[in-house]
């Protein structure tokens, strides 16, 4: 057994049970060997000095003394969890493993690999105790709770007993870890898991249908949007012309560099109002063409027919007037000018146009 050379090195102290070596770990700040010192500063002598490596990149083979190839194999079997796995993957290396077969080995990511043979290089055994190495960063999945995730996800929620029809990543995650199928998975861990299998359509959600059926007329004046001197809504016609062309959310997301909400919330808007949905109404809704023509309308009718004490409509009057009779919910006294000067309509010329109103009159 290596114990007093462990002691030395790593500062633990061996503790024998009944039926096992527990190892406690204590300061690393304890006098050491090599503590206070560089790798490479540690004496020409020493046994555990620093492992040597041709000059070149990771790939090289590790070269190691035989008294540090027996303290690494003793670590390996006897350390702490975190210590023990570090080990291996130190072993591994010196065996000729590749960096992708000592993590698939041990169960870790090739980051964490790398990682630890950078800090074994720099430190030597002190390396292997790195603090934040308490567990794997990626948690690697045995093939029976892959094979789970996989038959959950390939049934309907219902079946697994979900309120819900469809699942979402988020769904899906939140439903193994209350089940205990698993103990902690990120949404993008588990979209990777599920990579590559033909999950049914009628229980996932999907993003939403591209756009199709653009008139000539509604792609021409798009394009003119898009080459437009505002970028903004440069960007929003662009989005538009590319679900136009049968493209997700997720390529015209990355293609034109912007977030996948921004994607859904102008497709949104220009299936709810077209091409003036592109436009931004930052303290108002966008309107439709059929409610903007009902605004026209009553701007054109008599005021007293919508209960209106006054011959002719001012701004705020009729602001009044379509919110109380719930022609639109709110809107500014800009974008009503604006809606009536794009109609071509004067509140001051409607009165010429107005078929005489003989209802008695309200009294306001």
């Amino acid at each position: 057994m290596q114990g007093p050379m462990l002691r030395c090195v790593l500062g633990t102290r061996i503790m024998p049970t009944a039926l096992s070596v527990k190892v406690e770990m204590v300061s690393l700040s304890s006098n050491i060997g090599l503590h206070g010192r560089r790798a490479g500063e540690a004496k020409a002598g020493s046994p555990l000095r620093t492992p040597m490596r041709r000059k070149g990149s990771m790939r090289d083979r590790l070269l190691l003394t035989p008294a540090l190839q027996a303290e690494l194999e003793w670590l390996a079997g006897e350390g702490p969890p975190n210590v023990a796995r570090h080990a291996r993957i130190v072993l591994g290396r010196t065996r000729g493993m590749s960096i992708p077969a000592v993590a698939a080995s041990v169960g870790v990511h090739p980051n964490t690999v790398r990682n630890c043979l950078r800090r074994f290089e720099m430190h030597g055994l002190r390396g292997l105790a790195h603090a934040s190495a308490g567990k794997p960063k990626n948690i690697a999945f045995s093939d029976a709770i892959r094979d789970e995730i996989a038959r959950v996800a390939m049934h309907s929620p219902t079946h697994a007993g979900e309120p819900h029809a469809q699942w979402s990543l988020r769904r899906l995650r939140s439903h193994l870890l209350r089940r205990g199928v698993i103990q902690a998975i990120s949404v993008e861990g588990l979209r990777q898991l599920l990579r590559g299998l033909p999950l049914p359509p009628a229980y996932w959600r999907r993003t939403a249908r591209p756009i199709r059926g653009l008139s000539t007329e509604m792609r021409r004046a798009l394009e003119s949007l898009a080459e437009g001197p505002r970028k903004d809504r440069a960007i929003r016609a662009q989005i538009v012309l590319a679900s136009g062309r049968g493209l997700n959310e997720a390529e015209i997301a990355a293609a034109l560099h912007i977030g996948r909400v921004t994607v859904r919330r102008w497709l949104r808007r220009f299936r709810r109002a077209g091409i003036l949905g592109l436009q931004s109404q930052p303290r108002g809704a966008v309107y439709s063409h059929q409610v903007r023509q009902l605004v026209v309308h009553t701007a054109t009718s008599s005021p007293r027919s919508y209960g209106v004490a006054r011959p002719t409509w001012s701004l705020q009057s009729l602001q009044s007037a379509l919110i109380r009779h719930r022609i639109v919910r709110s809107i500014s006294l800009e974008y009503l000018r604006r809606i009536l000067h794009d109609a071509g309509v004067s509140l001051r010329d409607a009165q010429r146009h107005q078929v005489p109103d003989r209802s008695p009159a309200v009294v306001g």
